[in-house]
Formats: C-alpha cells, sequence, structure tokens
C-alpha cells in the first residue's frame, strides 16, 4: 500500500504545480472521488495496478449517465 500511498501524493502534487483546469488537476480529483466512494486501501491498490499496466483510474456512471449530469457508481482502470 506504501506505493499506492506514494503514488496519490504524486499525482496530488502535479495537480498543485499544474493549477486548477488542468488534466493533472482533473486527476487529482478523480483520485479524491475514489478514496471517498471505495476507501483508501482499495484506491491505492488500484492505483499501483494502474502503475504496473500503464493505465488510469476513471470513474463508473451507472445507465450511461454523463459525468455532468450523474453520480459516479465505481472506479475502474481505462
Amino acid at each position: 500500500m506504501g506505493k499506492g500511498k506514494d503514488l496519490f501524493g504524486h499525482y496530488n502534487d502535479l495537480a498543485k504545480d499544474k493549477g486548477p483546469g488542468s488534466e493533472e488537476s482533473k486527476y487529482a480529483g478523480i483520485l479524491f472521488q475514489s478514496l471517498l466512494m471505495i476507501g483508501e486501501r482499495r484506491t491505492f491498490e488500484l492505483l499501483e495496478e494502474a502503475d504496473e499496466k500503464g493505465k488510469k483510474l476513471k470513474l463508473e456512471y451507472a445507465n450511461g449517465a454523463k459525468p455532468s449530469s450523474g453520480c459516479p457508481c465505481g472506479v475502474t482502470l481505462v
């Protein structure tokens, strides 16, 4: 879990450096939502898996809802 926690911190540091509206800031927001939805342990595990596979975390939405109009229902790797 240490690597996942380090990755979480790294992405948040990047977001701070790049500023609001940047891709890094948007991704840090996804990571924070993941933390709230599925918890610290699972988020860090997914971050480690994403890092190993060269992927990123993405929020899932139910019934084809658009991110702007719906609440996320899960987290997946893309």
